[in-house]
């Protein structure tokens, strides 16, 4: 098969794509993986082939100070400057839509795939798919937060399906089948048919530092911001602040986090570690007894492949969401208004023994016993094959 997989605006959407595009390759099928310019070196360093289309749209200028507006609702109690949570034709996900979906199309229709793949929000690829005339495949990374968005369809993908001479009922932006990596109970309901698909942890590159050669002599707590770079947690948090409050602690402290907030820490406690390259989450999180984190579904779905339980601090719509998701599932905790000091004794909670520590173990079991990446490339071989999404 020739597979065209689609990724947009930055490398941790990406993320979820790599394992599944791993064993594509190794089951012996071409896989091309087609984006923004400025996502080259990230597909690459995956070991990937990248297509570079479009024109790059600046993902953090584009989406801060709009999104972070957005919490758990938008109705009156949220204030008069919150944001609706809603896909607009004039907003960030249309606008990295309308940067790459002309180009995208050009190249599929000389590539011409079998398969077109993508993650959530990536609009240009269901439009691609719809106009290329081939399966397309909805791949999630986690609990599916579109589903607590409104979108005004005719709206936002009239005008990008028109220009192939497609209305906005050809495109669909789930595709013919949606690869959902979340165990129960924490998805919510799906349309459409769904394939289960075990969530392998990938993280961008790394180096596996000496000092976790060995277990640790106290438990380990793991403290990251995410990809998007900045000072704090949460407004009332602040991540220097927050690691030397843990540091209270009778453990020790791993930061996992970008350059930029690394530079903001200043002086750290001696049970500290900062690292000074790469370090996965994927390599660290199965010497931890905690994390703490902003509530990303690809690091909430990576701590919870390994039975941590975690501490969410969340701050825009879907950090709210994921936190909602992880509470219903049992396998940590959620601070809505936090500050170090609260932070530090929900952490000296979730490393003790407990309902949260047996729930993230209960999660990581459920994501074991799902189909692995391998496993689910025949069924999209049979889809490409037009013997329709399983049942």
């Amino acid at each position: 098969m020739r597979i065209l997989i689609s990724t947009w605006g930055w490398r941790s959407h990406f993320y979820c794509l790599v394992p599944l595009s791993w064993a594509l390759r190794a089951a012996g099928h071409e896989v091309l993986v087609a984006s923004h310019p400025s996502m080259t070196p990230v597909i690459t360093g995956a070991g990937l082939a990248a297509v570079p289309l479009g024109a790059d749209v600046d993902f953090e200028e584009v989406f801060t100070g709009h999104v972070g507006k957005v919490g758990k609702s938008a109705g009156p109690e949220a204030g008069d400057d919150a944001l609706e949570p809603a896909i607009t034709p004039d907003g960030g996900v249309v606008r990295m839509a309308d940067a790459l979906l002309d180009d995208l199309v050009a190249f599929g229709r000389s590539f011409r795939p079998d398969l077109v793949v993508w993650e959530p929000f990536n609009l240009a690829a269901a439009v691609a798919a719809a106009a290329l005339e081939v399966p397309g495949v909805l791949a999630l990374w986690g609990p599916d937060h579109t589903s607590t968005l409104r979108m005004d369809r005719e709206a936002v993908l009239g005008p990008l399906a028109a220009r192939f001479g497609l209305t906005a009922d050809d495109v669909s932006t789930t595709g013919a089948l949606t690869l959902d990596p979340v165990p129960e109970p924490m998805q919510v309901p799906l349309t459409g048919p769904v394939q289960h698909l075990r969530y392998v942890p990938y993280n961008g590159t790394s180096v596996l530092p000496s000092w976790l050669h060995e277990p640790p002599r106290r438990p380990r707590v793991c403290i990251t911001g995410g990809t998007v770079a900045g000072p704090g947690l949460s407004d009332r948090a602040e991540l220097p602040d927050v690691v030397r409050a843990v540091a209270e602690l009778d453990v020790e402290v791993v930061l996992a986090v970008v350059k930029a907030q690394r530079d903001a820490l200043g002086p750290v406690p001696d049970n500290v570690r900062v690292s000074d390259g790469p370090l996965a989450l994927r390599l660290v999180l199965p010497s931890c007894a905690a994390l703490v984190q902003h509530g990303g579904a690809g690091t909430m779905l990576t701590a919870l492949a390994h039975g941590v339980p975690q501490l969410i601090l969340p701050e825009v719509g879907d950090e709210h969401f994921n936190a909602e998701r992880l509470l219903a599932a049992g396998a940590g905790m959620s601070l809505e208004n936090p500050d170090a000091a609260s932070v530090r004794d929900a952490v000296a909670t979730l490393i003790g023994a407990g309902p949260w520590r047996d729930a993230a173990l209960l999660m990581r079991d459920r994501i074991t016993a799902m189909p692995s990446p391998a496993e689910v490339v025949g069924v999209l071989a049979g889809l490409a094959a037009g013997e329709g999404a399983p049942a």
